[in-house]
């Protein structure tokens, strides 16, 4: 089997053969990855005439966007379709807004059907010969938070869900503490609130609690809804009485960390206690009732493949511990299409209607807590954080096998931070699969995300350009970076945002290639701008010179706060020789002359132990810069050490568990806390 030719197959197909070390050294893909990757892409190479014929495939011409009758565009730019047609020819046109259009197409490259630009963004039919084709046509970049804020600046807070308390919350944060702390800081004159992601996870494994390793990014984690917000009044209590859930609730809730494994059973008692007290033949004509049961006759299709999933996981795991894989399940399990899956979702109909009042439920609360946003004057309200893949044990591999990589894992080469790499255990979309399907899931994705909210936060946004991907069973040193098209899911993306009325925000650390961050920008997609890698070699880069476009923050989740990288509360005994007390001794004093060059501190840069006033600076130092968005961490703004996520560390570390310290009300009472937010902007209750 030739290399060169599996090579050429590569390239052709997007797989890049060879990648850059950290060290700067040119290393080679094994065509043992090379072909691991293709085959996961549908085009096999594990044998010469495997390879021959998928080369073939590649070089065929056939295009998936001819054959998928989907195309996207921008606005002011000419529209070419995959179909032959001389110019001149009379093309009809169906606007997204129902207008009716007769244009003249124009003379094409090679012929191709062009029509003359589209002038208003929207989903547009073209009818042709071959049937109705879709173009997405895009506007120019995202919706800014410029846009939304009249070019004046503004801020936020960024929060974990969970992390926050509120009454009955049974010790997970939920859309209650959400609304409360946005209310809050709406008052404190925040224009936006970013949360942690609230993509499903797995009902039936408290242990699996990752925000960022989804089952789906079509639904929500049930565990965050907020059920007073929604059910009639009183049921909740009523519930949570008869089942005897309050001291077992209480105790929860005042623990320092979530106690997922004993405080997701005890969830999940009480939102089964919901269901069946909502279904009371005593509520049959309550409003909420009827809201829910025409959610439940509505039920679409997707909804209903997960709430299966769920059902099928639950029983499947009960039966074997090990079953955690769907691929491990019997046979006629594995296909959600099968008269097996069918008959099981029959059989365990309330079962199955009970996961679609979970998402009901949830969806709900997500709205009421962007409600609570808008209503207290936010101009932007949540933000959503949304994961770079999905895990693919769960139920979107599961549901939609057909637009996965199955066999594959997202991960990151190796670099400074990390010698041997990384890999995620996350599965993505196939580029060729979004091809074939019109885009389809990716559109479902972004929607879903935007739904209940004012922005999005993308996870790892170099992944919409290009992503690292691992053979299940390899190291993260055995992958290759896979192209994905680019173009078209930025256009996608500011289309969405421009129906949404949504910011889009790019999370863009790490390496990137060069351009990239330039690239960005035009979009419309705010990157994010970290104090402490806002360095060049002369030290920290001026506030007056950071990226107007960019979302400037003192720190992020998978950082330390400022308080506690102060106090070198990161820094562990080792024994590896590297003086890392020194280190941050001197990293202290470069981050303080930085603050005193600013115009921001005087004096001796304080000890370890006092960081009170370099957490000050770091805030009057972001707000310094031209960034038309702030965003700044509630670890930060309550000047506090607790560190959401230790990357590259599990049950080590207490990743994903921080409880604040009072209620998600009173969070922000506090004089200093205050303080700290005046540096941003005034309060809102000032301007009235």
């Amino acid at each position: 089997m030739s290399d060169d030719t599996l090579q050429q197959l590569a390239i052709k197909a997007g797989v890049v053969p060879y990648w850059t070390d950290q060290a700067g050294r040119e290393r080679a893909v094994t065509p043992e990855t090379l072909r691991a990757i293709l085959a996961a892409l549908g085009l096999p190479a594990d044998t010469d005439s495997a390879l021959r014929n998928s080369l073939s495939l590649v070089e065929s011409g056939v295009s998936p966007v001819a054959a998928s009758l989907f195309t996207t565009a921008r606005v002011g730019q000419p529209v070419s379709l995959p179909l032959h047609a001389p110019g001149g020819s009379v093309i009809e046109i169906v606007l997204e807004s129902g207008a009716h259009r007769v244009v003249l197409s124009e003379d094409g490259y090679d012929g191709a059907l062009t029509l003359p630009p589209f002038d208003e963004p929207g989903y547009h039919t073209v009818r042709t010969a071959v049937g109705d084709f879709t173009v997405a046509t895009a506007p120019e970049r995202c919706i800014t938070f410029a846009d939304l804020n009249g070019g004046a600046p503004g801020w936020g807070l960024a929060a974990q869900i969970y992390s926050l308390r509120s009454q009955s919350d049974g010790g997970i944060g939920n859309f209650a503490g959400v609304a409360e702390l946005a209310r809050r800081s709406a008052e404190q004159g925040a224009d936006a609130l970013a949360i942690s992601p609230v993509h499903a996870l797995y009902g039936v494994e408290p242990r699996h609690f990752s925000p960022y390793s989804p089952s789906t990014r079509l639904f929500y984690n049930p565990l965050h809804a907020d059920p007073e917000a929604v059910l009639p009044e009183g049921l909740f209590r009523n519930v949570m009485e008869k089942a005897g859930l309050t001291e077992q609730m209480t105790h929860l809730s005042n623990l320092a960390q979530v106690d997922w494994i004993a405080a997701t059973p005890l969830r999940q008692t009480l939102l089964r206690g919901l269901f069946k007290a909502l279904r009371d033949p005593g509520l049959a004509a309550d409003p909420i009732r009827a809201d829910f049961e025409l959610a439940l006759a509505n039920t679409s299709p997707l909804l209903r493949a997960h709430a299966t999933f769920e059902v099928l996981h639950a029983r499947q795991l009960g039966r074997e511990p090990g079953a955690w894989n769907w691929r491990d399940w019997e046979t006629a399990y594995r296909d959600p299409e099968s008269a097996e899956v069918a008959a099981f979702a029959l059989e365990h109909a309330d079962d199955v209607a009970y996961q679609v009042f979970l998402q009901w439920l949830t969806g709900r609360s997500y709205g009421e807590a962007q409600r609570a946003c808008r209503e207290s004057g936010m101009k932007v309200g949540l933000i959503a954080d949304l994961a770079i893949g999905m895990d693919g044990s769960g139920s979107h591999a599961w549901s939609r096998q057909h637009e996965v990589l199955g066999g594959l894992s997202i991960g990151a080469p190796p670099d400074y931070y990390s010698a041997e790499g990384q890999s995620w255990g996350l599965t993505t979309f196939s580029p060729r699969g979004l091809a074939a399907s019109g885009f389809a899931p990716f559109i479902e994705t972004l929607r879903a995300s935007l739904r209940y909210v004012g922005g999005i936060r993308i996870d790892h946004v170099m992944g919409m350009s290009r992503l690292w991907l691992v053979p299940e069973g390899a190291s993260a040193l055995d992958g290759a970076y896979v192209n994905f098209p680019s173009e078209t899911l930025f256009r996608l993306i500011a289309l969405e945002s421009w129906r949404h009325r949504a910011i889009v925000i790019g999370e863009d650390l790490g390496t990137l290639p060069d351009g990239f961050r330039d690239y960005l920008r035009e979009q419309g997609v705010a990157g994010l701008r970290v104090l402490r890698f806002e360095k060049s070699e002369h030290g920290y880069i001026p506030p007056e010179e950071w990226d107007p476009a960019a979302a400037a923050l003192t720190t992020t989740h998978d950082l330390m706060p400022t308080a506690g990288w102060w106090r070198g509360a990161d820094l562990e005994p080792s024994d590896d020789g590297v003086d890392h007390q020194g280190i941050r001794a001197w990293d202290r004093g470069v981050m303080w002359g930085a603050f005193n060059n600013a115009a921001l501190v005087d004096g001796e840069r304080p000890a370890p132990e006092n960081p009170s006033s370099v957490v000050d600076a770091a805030i009057r130092f972001v707000a310094k810069t031209p960034c038309t968005l702030k965003l700044l961490s509630i670890e930060d703004a309550l000047g506090i050490d607790a560190q959401p996520n230790v990357p590259g560390t599990t049950t080590e570390k207490p990743n994903w568990r921080h409880r604040l310290q009072g209620d998600a009300a009173a969070l922000l009472d506090d004089e200093d806390v205050r303080r700290r937010l005046a540096h941003l902007g005034p309060p809102r209750r000032a301007e009235s």
